[in-house]
């Protein structure tokens, strides 16, 4: 699926940020008709991947400024999302949680793209957690936003060995059905992103 295959190419830097991404060219590397890659093109723009400027799509790019602008909103409502989730506490979405709690531990650590596809599983599912679907859609919505960046930040092995940590505090506060303490322990886990984002420098749209 053409869509499949641009979306990981983007996300695995085959192209980079600002890149300019050509129906022809793209339907010639895919080896499809120029049709899928126009969908698919329409596709990833709703979803903040890519971006149609005056001469054509391109891939997305965020400043520094705009991703931490991002980080502050969805810090607060993750948390929120957390608090809710120990509130509900649900058995089966719990041994859900606790499985992609263990599924970033065990991810590839050579490959930025299998954490960050686990690391959001993590947080798909306590957004699930929380029973508002306002909240849920607002912070798939934020992810997506930020989905550009996401293989930046786990190509830093000690930041993972930080995300796991945190991530098992937050599962260990909604498992104890402690509102507060998943609250507390969801924003420090993303003012410490905000943190790590502040001490990289963006070249070409990367964060490094």
């Amino acid at each position: 699926m053409v869509y499949e295959m641009l979306k990981n190419d983007i996300l695995n830097r085959r192209f980079e940020p600002k890149d300019k991404l050509s129906e022809t060219t793209l339907a010639k590397l895919y080896n499809v008709s120029r049709t899928p890659v126009r969908e698919a093109l329409h596709k990833l723009e709703k979803e903040g991947l890519v971006v149609k400027l005056s001469d054509g799509y391109h891939v997305s790019f965020l400043t520094k400024e705009q991703i931490l602008k991002i980080f502050e909103v969805r810090a607060v409502l993750e948390a929120l999302a957390a608090q809710k989730a120990a509130e509900n506490r649900d058995p089966e979405m719990l041994k859900r949680l606790r499985e992609a709690a263990e599924g970033f531990r065990k991810a590839d650590r050579s490959n930025p793209l299998t954490l960050a596809q686990a690391n959001s599983n993590f947080h798909d599912i306590i957004a699930d957690m929380s029973g508002n679907e306002y909240l849920r859609d607002i912070l798939k919505d934020l992810r997506n936003k930020l989905a550009i960046v996401r293989v930046d930040l786990f190509a830093s092995s000690s930041r993972v060995d930080q995300e796991i940590e945190e991530h098992w505090k937050i599962y260990e506060a909604i498992e104890k059905g402690d509102p507060k303490e998943a609250y507390d322990a969801a924003l420090r886990h993303q003012n410490n992103l905000i943190e790590f984002i502040k001490s990289k420098r963006m070249v070409g749209g990367i964060l490094v």
